[in-house]
Order: C-alpha cells, then sequence, then structure tokens
C-alpha cells in the first residue's frame, strides 16, 4: 500500500535527503515500502521529524504557529 495525496498535507516542508521534494515524488517512492516503513513515515508526517528509509532520510518540518497553544 502506498501513500495517497490526502496523507501529505500541504502544511509542511518536506525534504529527502536534505533536498525539497514532491507529494508525487514521496508516493512514488512509497511504493516499494513495507508497512511498517510507510507506517513511520506516516507518523513522522503528522508529528514533524525525521526517519531513514533504506537510504533516504526524510524531514518533516511543521509550522510551530499554527498549532501552538501560547499565542
Amino acid at each position: 500500500m502506498a501513500l495517497k495525496k490526502q496523507t501529505i498535507r500541504g502544511l509542511e516542508q518536506i525534504q529527502l535527503n536534505n533536498k525539497p521534494t514532491t507529494k508525487e515524488e514521496l508516493i512514488t517512492l512509497s511504493e516499494s515500502w513495507s508497512e511498517n516503513e510507510e507506517i513511520v513515515v506516516r507518523k513522522v508526517l503528522q508529528q514533524g521529524g525525521k526517519c531513514k528509509i533504506g537510504k533516504n532520510t526524510i524531514t518533516v518540518v511543521r509550522p510551530d504557529e499554527i498549532y501552538s497553544l501560547v499565542r
């Protein structure tokens, strides 16, 4: 099972190997991932952070100002 476009929201900055990537590129890569690898990437997309899948490093930066509880 691969990622879908709605899984990847437009609110985050996604980098693949320290270079900006597109939704389509990430979806294409996800077609070869195992179920566990896909679960890890889904969590990183939700929470932000960094993970390594095979030789690729995926970094997700979430905008803090949108989700901040303190104003």
